[in-house]
């Protein structure tokens, strides 16, 4: 197995990243992992001591890590979460091949690590998959559904791995963004696990902060996968109010246990499955009322684009 490095992006919560970091470190494969932690700077005067205590923590914990080396870049400006990680993933993904990325508020489980290499190895070849996922949401799966993994369209953010041909040609300025008004089936395609992801993907042309959507909409265009496991790896501590991205009012959506985690999984190839993609919708997509508004926004604004 080749051990991928992981990059872990924080900003100023030393709680969330010392509990990250010491699940992160009861992997069994941390003592052949290669860390990779950017530290964010402070918007302004008023942040710089939580930033401080981040850092503080990060050195600390750097010190006396269990893992095979550990490389901490702190930025002196604050560049907010998507420029750093696009910039972090890319420098670290160039380097080695391969990257796993966590930000400082995802509680992994013990077989985290080796989920995520045991796939990128599985699937490095294969131009089917875009990408791995470590958080899954708490779905309920079809009797008949027997596989320890899944595959859908719909990328994820919490906790994830890819390899640096599928990273290196994304169309983070959106240039492209016409191909969506014009192809429809390019939006179904994005959609298809969730309504939130085109509207998501069109708020970032007026200069939004999601290098995520970003991601898979490139995914989506290349007409490739994630393979998410059939139990989330990863417990996210951050719908506490504590971050920007994440709120307590989504709590309740992100609940898991990672008590069932599959400790050493079957990795194989499913082809995606349709009664998982509807859960999945309904899980992203909130009731029919919320389907039927993104349904017609996203008519209106492919109208529009296809008309320019």
């Amino acid at each position: 197995m080749q051990y991928a490095p992981v990059v872990l992006f924080v900003y100023n919560r030393a709680d969330h990243f010392a509990q990250t970091f010491a699940a992160l470190s009861r992997c069994p494969e941390a003592a052949q992992t290669e860390l990779y932690i950017f530290a964010d700077g402070p918007k302004d005067e008023a942040g710089k001591e939580k930033v401080n205590a981040c850092r503080a923590a990060v050195r600390s914990e750097a010190e006396k890590s269990v893992f095979r080396e550990v490389h901490v870049a702190m930025s002196p400006e604050n560049r907010g979460l998507a420029a750093s990680v696009i910039a972090g993933v890319t420098e670290v993904v160039n380097r080695h091949g391969r990257v796993i990325v966590l930000e400082d508020d995802s509680v992994v489980a013990p077989c985290f690590l080796h989920f995520m290499n045991k796939s990128l190895d599985a699937f490095e070849a294969d131009r089917r998959v875009g990408a791995i996922a470590g958080y899954t949401p708490a779905i309920d799966f079809p009797d008949a559904y027997k596989a320890d993994i899944f595959t859908c369209y719909r990328s994820c953010s919490c906790g994830w791995a890819t390899w640096a041909d599928r990273w290196k040609d994304v169309d983070w300025e959106l240039k492209d963004i016409g191909e969506f008004y014009r192809d429809r089936t390019l939006v179904r395609r994005l959609n298809a696990d969730g309504t939130d992801r085109f509207l998501r993907l069109y708020r970032q042309v007026g200069g939004g902060s999601s290098w995520s959507v970003r991601f898979g909409a490139h995914l989506v265009k290349n007409d490739m996968l994630t393979v998410y496991p059939r139990y989330s790896l990863i417990k996210n501590i951050g719908a506490d109010d504590s971050g920007v991205h994440s709120t307590s009012e989504d709590a309740a959506s992100m609940t898991v246990d990672l008590a069932r985690a599959i400790a050493d999984p079957v990795i194989e190839f499913v082809a995606p499955d349709k009664e998982i993609s509807k859960r999945l919708r309904k899980h992203y997509s909130g009731g029919l009322l919320s389907e039927l508004r993104r349904a017609g926004a996203t008519a209106l604004i492919c109208v529009r684009g296809r008309m320019k």
